[in-house]
């Protein structure tokens, strides 16, 4: 079956191209792991959490931290959802009923595809509290700073901002062709309140089997989104067009 062929049929995949503002292919989890952004048993754990139906949020403030590409190598182990919407223009996506996923590219009012600001962000902390998984990034370093902007500068409801349920800090250290870029650690909403998980935290909480499918994963070079997708789905006893 042909690249374009397959992702045709499964539209995550096509959000997740689409979401490519700087060529080559985008990065799985695995490449995650091969870069240390993640670490292996972390890695697994947040599978874990986007198998159960978690949203997320990625922050960085700095331009090419790789929040997008945090944000779309998670979307490519999502279970294939009754139907996943765009915040573009003309999309429709404040239709979006629980269970669907609808995915920003980025909070900020950048004039960009899939950029939204101000009511278009209350408008996305509601579905989340509807039970649609939501799903975005921003240039923020903390919680609190993106907190701020959610709530602050675009009128948020501040219990709301709960619904992303994950929030991943991206941390970059170095500089030049030398930059590591990590989640140290991961900041999760459990009983309505935010706690801190740290990597160690994540890598005991993982699942034995999770851990198991990506140690194999890896070590069999599995790199591309769309074979990780498929190798993940069909682990998890499911296909990609099974919506």
């Amino acid at each position: 079956m042909s690249q374009a062929m397959n992702r045709h049929m499964d539209p995550v995949l096509d959000i997740i191209e689409r979401s490519n503002q700087r060529g080559g292919r985008m990065l799985s989890v695995v490449d995650l792991v091969e870069a240390r952004t993640l670490s292996l048993g972390q890695a697994a754990w947040l599978m874990d959490r986007v198998a159960e139906g978690a949203s997320w949020l990625v922050g960085a403030k700095p331009g090419g931290a790789g929040k997008t590409t945090v944000m779309s190598a998670l979307l490519g182990v999502m279970p294939p959802p009754p139907k996943i919407w765009l915040t573009n223009t003309g999309a429709g996506w404040a239709q979006a009923t629980a269970g669907d996923c609808v995915v920003c590219y980025e909070v900020s009012p950048g004039h960009y595809d899939a950029y939204i600001w101000g009511k278009d962000v209350q408008r996305l902390m509601a579905l989340g509290n509807r039970g649609v998984r939501i799903v975005s990034n921003l240039h923020a370093d903390t919680l609190d700073q993106a907190r701020a902007q959610v709530v602050d500068d675009c009128g948020a409801n501040a219990t709301e901002f709960a619904a992303f349920g994950l929030f991943l800090p991206i941390v970059m250290t170095g500089g030049g062709g030398s930059r590591q870029r990590e989640v140290n650690e991961a900041q999760q909403v459990r009983d309505g309140e935010w706690g801190t998980v740290s990597r160690v935290d994540a890598e005991v909480a993982a699942r034995a089997d999770t851990v198991a499918f990506l140690e194999r994963a890896c070590a069999d070079k599995l790199q591309t989104v769309e074979g990780v997708r498929r190798a993940w789905l069909a682990h998890c006893g499911r296909s990609a067009d099974a919506r």
